[in-house]
C-alpha cells in the first residue's frame, strides 16, 4: 500500500474547515512528530494484517495549512493497493 501524495502521484487538494479556502500541504504528520528515521519500512507486516480491519491503517495522515486564515489541520489520505 502507498500514499499517492507522498509517491507524488497525486496532490493534495483539501479546503480549510474554517474559511474553505485552498490549504497546503505540509507533508505526513508523522515527519513532525516522530523520530528521523529514514531507512526504516513505512509499513511493518502487523499494519499489512490490520488494514482490512481498521480504515486508520490504511490511511495516511497529512499535515495541511490554510495560507489566508492560518488554520492547521490533520487530513487523511487513503493508501493505493
Amino acid at each position: 500500500m502507498l500514499c499517492p501524495v507522498c509517491n507524488g502521484l497525486e496532490q493534495l487538494a483539501v479546503q480549510c474547515p474554517s474559511c474553505a479556502a485552498q490549504s497546503a500541504d505540509y507533508g505526513r504528520t508523522v515527519d513532525f512528530t516522530a523520530p528521523y528515521a529514514p531507512y526504516q519500512p513505512d509499513i511493518d507486516e502487523a499494519a499489512m494484517t490490520l488494514s482490512d480491519v481498521d480504515p486508520a491503517v490504511s490511511s495516511c495522515s497529512h499535515v495541511a495549512c490554510c495560507p489566508s486564515c492560518g488554520a492547521v489541520f490533520e487530513i487523511y489520505v487513503r493508501k493505493w493497493r
